[in-house]
């Protein structure tokens, strides 16, 4: 009987694969990347999670250390990072083929974005527009001072478009800094 017990106890065994590395460090590098980051050390949160994609370089959560670096880059505060280098960071991770864990957060990221970028550029040529027609100016001609009489209005509507575009970003990066099962 004892060992009948042994055998059937031996069969109903369960035997567990381990989880691979990436998948045991991807938490504690993403809490500790999103710490460094809520401390306003961008360039430490930046390293860490460049140093875990490469180390898991074909795994998906190496895209997802991607996607966190656009988010932290976009972020205003960083003063390493830009609008630039994270819409880049988010284009790299929407573009690779592998399956995305924030794929709509990219999206949206992506395309405010591309807004902030385009409400920028409208908001430097206005600028310079109104400096070259500036009331008082000797060196401009009294017609070019008059061509753009709604420039200081189209700049204030820009320099607003450009605070809601801010204002939304930030709370979509509040958003993203919640741990999983969280506040969604």
């Amino acid at each position: 009987m004892v060992v009948a017990a042994l055998a059937s106890s031996g069969c109903a065994s369960v035997h567990t694969t381990p989880l691979p590395a990436a998948d045991r460090e991807w938490p504690r590098t993403l809490s500790a990347a999103q710490e460094h980051a809520g401390r306003g050390e961008f360039d430490a949160a930046d390293s860490l999670l460049g140093q875990f994609a490469r180390r898991h370089s074909e795994g998906r959560l190496a895209l997802e250390a991607t996607f966190w670096q656009g988010v932290f880059r976009l972020d205003p505060s960083n003063r390493s990072g830009s609008l630039s280098a994270g819409l880049a960071a988010l284009d790299s991770y929407l573009a690779d083929p592998r399956p995305h864990d924030h794929a709509m957060e990219a999206l949206t990221l992506r395309r405010l974005g591309a807004q902030l970028d385009a409400a920028n550029r409208l908001a430097a040529s206005a600028t310079v527009a109104a400096h070259d027609v500036a009331p008082g100016r000797s060196d401009v001609r009294p017609e070019q001072r008059s061509a753009d009489p709604n420039a200081d209005a189209e700049i204030k509507r820009l320099k607003d478009e450009l605070a809601k575009a801010n204002a939304e970003l930030e709370r979509i990066k509040r958003r993203l800094a919640q741990p999983p099962g969280k506040g969604r």
